[in-house]
């Protein structure tokens, strides 16, 4: 498993693959003083002494994982995991052409990489342990966990103006904190979650403007699927959540409550605090669905049969598009970029004239050029940030 660098989820995907292979994991975040081609051969290296057959490659937001990189590991099968494909999708559907299986966190991205002829599959990035207890007493009447965007914060106000009793549980760079100096472990985070009548689910978009290479600073936001909806039903709370596509493929409005401005949230909250029948009903029917849905054994059998029986042809493009070279080579060249490693640097272009042997003349000119003009320039650039 290659995983970019650690974060909270990351513990329960290893947990899930550990259930059924003999698993290793590394970060590429460890290899610090490493460049392109020299990580790709320390991980061979291990392959190669482990007898490892299925790498696993985790994607998303970070500028090393391409297509280009997963072709050079040496492994039977590849798989590739994302967890916000909303915002990179055309460029996630590139690199995963360089796979035989495609993971994703939302069932909305896994059918639009079932449009372009993946085979995907669903896998949530959560705790899949199911933790429902009647003996836990509801301590807290509505309970959010996440990032504080301006959007989220004018409805987390709204509500606790209103009167309702909110836990807010701001959450910075992945992690959750219960005081300012208290971080929270995930066994901590889904007690709490257990002791919840309601968990608060919302689902825009946290970046000012959506990213995509399709759509960047068009649209202010996309509603997506987060992993609290499903961190809620295992634990035994019901979920009130604002809409979002992939929630609507999964569940219907008796087993979770959509609003859409925050005024139809608080008249959903105030309307199932003060029936505790109400309550009790959607519990059950949303729990219910999401244990049936979620459970790791429920979820992963079928990605273990894929896994297992994968005999099938890649997805095949006709083309690498240039502004996809572009961040190829632009990943090769800047891995431990610094003048001290400038002739390492420049045997990079070795990999860079791979990358683009297929391309015509006017594209292979474009990205040596801006490729020679790169190596010198983040050379200068980062040796002075190091120095400071």
């Amino acid at each position: 498993m290659i995983l970019k660098y650690h974060r909270p989820w990351n513990n329960a995907i290893i947990d899930k693959f550990s259930n059924y292979y003999d698993t290793e994991y590394l970060y590429i975040s460890n290899y610090k003083n490493k460049n392109f081609s020299e990580i790709i051969s320390e991980i061979n290296n291990l392959i190669k002494l482990k007898d490892i057959k299925i790498a696993f490659f985790d994607v998303d937001y970070f500028k090393f994982i391409n297509s280009f990189f997963i072709e050079k590991i040496n492994s039977e099968k590849k798989i590739i995991w994302t967890g916000d494909d909303f915002d990179l999708h055309e460029m996630n559907a590139i690199t995963a052409s360089s796979c035989d299986l495609v993971l994703s966190h939302c069932p909305l991205a896994v059918l639009k990489y079932k449009e372009k002829g993946y085979k995907a599959h669903v896998l949530h990035g959560v705790d899949g342990k199911i933790n429902i207890s009647n003996d836990i007493k509801k301590e807290i009447d509505v309970l959010f966990f996440g990032h504080i965007t301006s959007d989220r914060k004018e409805i987390l106000d709204y509500i606790v103006k209103e009167g309702i009793s909110l836990k807010n549980i701001g959450q910075e760079d992945h992690v959750v904190r219960l005081t300012e100096d208290h971080v929270l472990t995930n066994e901590e985070l889904l007690k709490l979650i257990s002791k919840s009548k309601i968990v608060l689910d919302l689902s825009k978009s946290r970046t000012t403007s959506v990213n995509n290479f399709t759509s960047e600073n068009i649209y202010k936001f996309y509603y997506t699927l987060k992993g609290r909806v499903v961190e809620a039903g295992l634990n035994g709370a019901v979920c009130v959540s604002e809409y979002s596509p992939g929630l609507e493929l999964l569940f219907n409005e008796e087993e979770v409550p959509i609003f859409y401005t925050k005024e139809e949230c608080v008249k959903i909250l105030k309307k199932l605090l003060n029936n505790d029948e109400l309550l009790s009903k959607y519990k059950h029917k949303f729990t219910s669905k999401a244990c049936r849905l979620f459970e790791d054994k429920k979820t992963f059998e079928p990605i273990y049969n894929t896994i297992e029986k994968m005999n099938y042809q890649r997805v095949k493009l006709i083309k690498i598009p240039y502004w996809y070279l572009r961040i190829i080579a632009k990943q090769i060249l800047l891995r431990n970029m610094k003048l001290s490693s400038l002739i390492k640097s420049i045997f990079q272009f070795k990999l860079i004239f791979e990358i683009i042997k297929n391309s015509n003349l006017f594209i292979k000119f474009l990205i040596i050029f801006e490729s020679i003009f790169n190596t010198f320039w983040y050379s200068f650039v980062f040796t002075l940030k190091h120095k400071k």
